[in-house]
């Protein structure tokens, strides 16, 4: 299982793992569960006592004022783990929805618990993974608070394609992108109208391609001059991490 796991290949991105460590991670991805397209797997305010592994599919993490409008705090991909941010609490702090067919693994904090105490250096990986959630979002909100719209698409195509590519490869130019218009305008906080018009905007520059499903990145440089985009996944320090549990 480790070898196939996108959920190991993606730990590795970060961190050489023991035979061990991996031994330890395919504990936690057994009897993956199958969501379809626009169920949710938690909702806001209820009941949150795990955190899930992402193997396949797209999921998003999304909160509503009391008029109705959404906001997309953040999208989650293969390979990555959903619920660091709310692992403090007792009830969800957003609701968390697969955008296209999903399987995950439900991981109950206690296992988690039971790893920090086997796995001092995991323990140290899954807690810095949850501060580049924080440094992700960081971003995020210094571009919806002080940036115009092209920015703010730029920034999340550039965050997006950053992710994907700790598993696809640095060159990946292509990305899959099941998402709609206004899915990205509630990502950026725009109306789903503006968004459109900056994607054309965008698309006759020459800054990005795009088809129903697909994004491509076209103009990187420029797209990162617009937005003043900042790598973070492949900077991580792990220094500090003890050694590795045999």
């Amino acid at each position: 299982m480790t070898s196939d796991s996108c959920f190991v290949q993606r730990l590795l991105h970060y961190l050489n793992l023991s035979e061990a460590e991996k031994s330890v991670i395919a504990e936690l991805e057994q009897e993956p569960i199958t969501i379809p397209a626009g169920q949710k797997l938690w909702e806001e305010g209820g009941d949150s006592d795990s955190l899930c592994i992402v193997q396949e599919g797209w999921l998003l993490s999304e909160t509503f004022l009391e008029a109705g409008e959404r906001q997309i705090l953040r999208f989650y991909f293969p390979g990555e783990l959903i619920g660091t941010a709310g692992i403090s609490f007792n009830q969800a702090s957003s609701t968390v929805r697969a955008v296209e067919d999903a399987r995950l693994c439900i991981v109950p904090r206690r296992r988690m618990g039971e790893l920090f105490a086997r796995q001092p250096r995991l323990a140290s990986l899954f807690y810095s993974l949850g501060m580049l959630e924080v440094a992700d979002l960081n971003d995020r909100l210094r571009a919806l608070g002080r940036t115009d719209g092209k920015a703010r698409l730029a920034q999340l195509f550039l965050s997006i394609a950053e992710r994907l590519r700790v598993l696809e490869g640095r060159d990946t130019k292509v990305m899959h992108v099941p998402l709609t218009q206004s899915d990205l305008a509630d990502a950026v906080g725009l109306t789903a109208i503006h968004v459109n018009r900056l994607l054309k905007e965008m698309t006759r520059e020459g800054l990005i391609k795009r088809t129903r499903r697909e994004i491509e990145l076209c103009d990187e440089d420029q797209l990162r001059r617009i937005s003043q985009y900042r790598d973070r996944h492949f900077d991580m320090d792990n220094s500090w991490f003890p050694p590795a549990e045999s």
